[in-house]
């Protein structure tokens, strides 16, 4: 094999894996996202609060609080029904 040859294999190869690496990181992230939103939807069938939702997502593993969300005013109380059977 030509220098030549060796290095159109080499860009190849090394572009083949970049793509791989985007898609992979990419699908991570949707996974993320889906799952996450699934979370959210459950704890409002629930009858979780706002501020407790948000406190669950900004949370994260390794870096803390991931921003600051204090513009969010307080959850309303659930409406009881009128009576009770």
């Amino acid at each position: 094999m030509r220098e030549e040859e060796a290095f159109i294999a080499f860009v190849v190869i090394l572009c083949g894996s970049g793509l791989i690496w985007a898609v992979i990181r990419h699908l991570s992230w949707a996974c993320r996202a889906w799952f996450e939103t699934g979370l959210k939807r459950d704890m409002v069938a629930r009858g979780y609060s706002a501020q407790e939702i948000i406190a669950v997502v900004k949370s994260d593993r390794h870096c803390g609080w991931r921003s600051g969300y204090s513009d969010i005013p307080p959850a309303k109380p659930i409406r009881q029904p009128a009576y009770s059977p």
